[in-house]
């Protein structure tokens, strides 16, 4: 009837709404629901389907799994597993391939005496419920440790480039681009001190795996996904799910460091992939806007917003005085 369909379509502009689609990116959605997703034949976009129904009723997918995080954008269907096996990511290898490289290139880009710092910035978080006592003692959000320092050097993240940094980084780049299926535009190298914990978080949903390609400083290191405790080896490349509830430990007597690229889950199809991804670019962008009108407006700091922590961490960093390296990976360290 006209009344079933008027509150369809309304649930539809709601679920738009949501995630902040106007314009032209509003009316091409529009279609590609109409043309795709409404075709229950179609199962090219069957997990999407069953996403945006729960959506337009206001509902969530109950997947009953204690350890993994339950979020408004879970979509259903898809496998989960903590950590992915070998055998479905058979691409791997060619990354491993491009460890010295990418490892020699962070070398060379870490920082000497008198040079500039290599664009590490510690990891924060906007305030949050649970993570007051890890507010910064510097003011800017929440630190993502109990103890230690987690720093981090950004790439790509929410589908903008850190144009300096991958100046930086060719190698790693180029990796990225090529060796990577369907990188989510989150990519970034991550280090931590020896004696650090990272306190236990999840992810922000089950619609991307994380790749992990460790680089170096992996002895004393371990890291639990789930029920799962890993023990990453140098080299030796492997996907996990980070929707699932995870933290690290790191024991061992010089800095842990990680390449970290989020992809696609394998499961989605292009056009599914295509059709999130611009539902997820309309709200950073929306989200970045706010932020920089909001800039100039006072604000206390636990107001500040994801965006603007991250550009104000960037400059926390002055040295890399913090960064404990092997001598014999960094002979710039031997005593003289």
């Amino acid at each position: 009837t006209s009344t079933s369909a008027a509150r369809v379509l309304s649930a539809v502009e709601k679920v738009l709404d949501e995630w902040l689609v106007t314009g032209l990116h509003r009316a091409g959605a529009k279609k590609f629901i109409q043309d795709k997703i409404c075709k229950e034949n179609d199962e090219e976009c069957k997990r999407v389907r069953q996403w945006l129904l729960l959506r337009m009723n206001g509902r969530i997918w109950e997947h009953g799994m204690a350890l993994m995080c339950r979020s408004p954008d879970n979509v259903p269907g898809l496998r989960s597993s903590p950590v992915w096996q070998r055998e479905d990511s058979p691409w791997l290898s060619g990354i491993e391939a491009r460890h010295a490289d990418i490892l020699a290139e962070l070398m060379a880009v870490r920082s000497t005496s008198g040079s500039r710092p290599s664009g590490f910035q510690p990891y924060r978080d906007p305030v949050h419920p649970g993570g007051e006592d890890r507010k910064a003692k510097d003011g800017l959000g929440v630190e993502g440790v109990d103890r230690g320092m987690w720093n981090v050097l950004y790439l790509f993240l929410n589908h903008k480039q850190f144009e300096d940094n991958c100046a930086r980084f060719p190698i790693t780049v180029a990796t990225i681009k090529e060796a990577f299926p369907r990188h989510y535009s989150h990519a970034f190298l991550s280090a931590l001190t020896p004696g650090s914990h990272i306190v236990k978080h999840f992810g922000p949903s089950n619609r991307m795996l994380r790749v992990w390609l460790p680089l170096c400083g992996f002895d004393g290191f371990r890291l639990r996904v789930g029920d799962v405790i890993l023990k990453p080896k140098a080299g030796e490349a492997f996907v996990w799910d980070h929707s699932f509830e995870h933290e690290a430990w790191h024991e061992g007597p010089e800095t842990r460091a990680v390449l970290i690229v989020d992809i696609w889950h394998p499961d989605l199809t292009d056009a599914e992939v295509k059709f999130l991804r611009t539902l997820q670019s309309c709200r950073l962008r929306a989200g970045k806007a706010l932020a920089e009108l909001s800039a100039e407006v006072p604000k206390g700091p636990e107001e500040a917003s994801y965006f603007e922590i991250v550009e104000k961490a960037r400059s926390l960093l002055t040295t890399d005085d913090w960064w404990v390296v092997n001598a014999q990976r960094d002979p710039s360290t031997l005593p003289t």
